[in-house]
């Protein structure tokens, strides 16, 4: 069962790997939960939906854990889910302070994606991380919690019996992109790569649902629209085989998704995208790890690989059966795929 704890690098000392994993949520808002535990005397803790005014708090904790959250995604995550932003509130000199959140974003009735899990250092191990894993719990409902853990917590996510399906591995690369002058640019000579035009966005939806497996047009909207975003088309004769996006997050560009029918045509399209970026630009891009290609290709363009995180699940991992097809995630949160 923990034949991925075997995959993940225990080279990287990022401060963010001791982070509490991502999690899967729904859009129901918490009426009413308990105080945080006794650890917290003379404190009372409130969780509730955050505001899209008060999204600056999460931007702030990301931030001071130097996670590379850009925010477009944030404010992004939030118009899908007004309610999908809890925010952990204690009074601090008599005023209310944001303390801790996690993201939980609606996607259907049946899944939800969720990020940024935190708590301030200050007020770690008194409780607040436990409430917030609660409130994330009383969210989900029934629906299939999903979270991306780091390697460090992923038998204890077992071991709690919270998690116990294990999925596929990823790679998160990020650095000083160096385009490798044998990249190539042009796609076999069946298929065309065109920028993205907006008249060719339903046959994209389509395209896009048949990888993601879960219909995300609003998401998909939001993330071609983003700003600095660019995206390319590949087309063999009259059907799209693959696209790509690029878009800027917090320091630098995310590269992804990139999905395509091969890895020809994904090598095409990454040459595209990173041709379009700012010289010396920082780019964060989501492999999963049993692509070969991309790694070795994160790997030639001389990216850094941050970190490994393992897809687990509360009931049954979710079959993609086109992840064949996935060469960069949306990103190494939001999403399935």
């Amino acid at each position: 069962m923990y034949s991925a704890l075997n995959r993940c690098s225990q080279r990287s000392t990022r401060p963010w790997l001791s982070r509490i994993t991502r999690y899967l949520l729904c859009n129901k808002p918490i009426k009413k939960l308990p105080d945080i535990g006794p650890d917290m005397t003379n404190r009372g803790t409130l969780i509730r939906p955050l505001k899209k005014s008060e999204l600056i708090n999460v931007k702030q904790l990301a931030q001071a854990e130097n996670w590379n959250v850009g925010e477009a995604e944030v404010d992004l995550m939030w118009e899908l889910d007004p309610d999908g932003f809890l925010g952990a509130e204690i009074m601090v000199d008599s005023s209310p302070r944001i303390v801790g959140c996690a993201s939980c974003v609606n996607l259907n009735d049946s899944y939800s994606c969720g990020d940024l899990f935190i708590v301030e250092k200050p007020y770690r191990r008194q409780g607040i991380g436990k409430s917030l894993k609660e409130a994330i719990f009383v969210q989900a409902g029934s629906r299939n919690v999903s979270i991306n853990s780091v390697c460090s917590d992923v038998e204890s996510n077992v071991k709690s019996g919270n998690f116990p399906t294990i999925s596929f591995s990823m790679k998160v690369f990020e650095g000083c992109l160096v385009t490798p002058a044998d990249l190539a640019l042009h796609a076999p000579t069946d298929v065309v790569i065109t920028p993205y035009t907006g008249d060719e966005f339903e046959e994209l939806y389509v395209y896009d649902t048949e990888v993601h497996v879960i219909p995300r047009r609003q998401m998909l909207q939001g993330i071609i629209g983003t700003k600095d975003a660019h995206t390319f088309v590949a087309r063999k004769e009259n059907s799209i085989v693959g696209f790509g996006v690029s878009y800027s997050i917090g320091k630098g560009y995310n590269v992804g998704p990139v999905f395509a029918d091969s890895s020809q045509i994904a090598q095409a399209l990454f040459r595209r995208l990173f041709d379009c970026l700012p010289k010396g630009s920082n780019i964060e891009l989501t492999a999963p790890e049993d692509n070969t290609f991309s790694v070795q290709m994160a790997k030639r363009c001389q990216l850094n690989l941050s970190f490994d995180m393992i897809r687990m699940y509360s009931k049954e991992a979710i079959d993609f059966k086109a992840m064949n097809k996935v060469f960069s995630l949306t990103n190494s949160g939001f999403g399935m795929v």
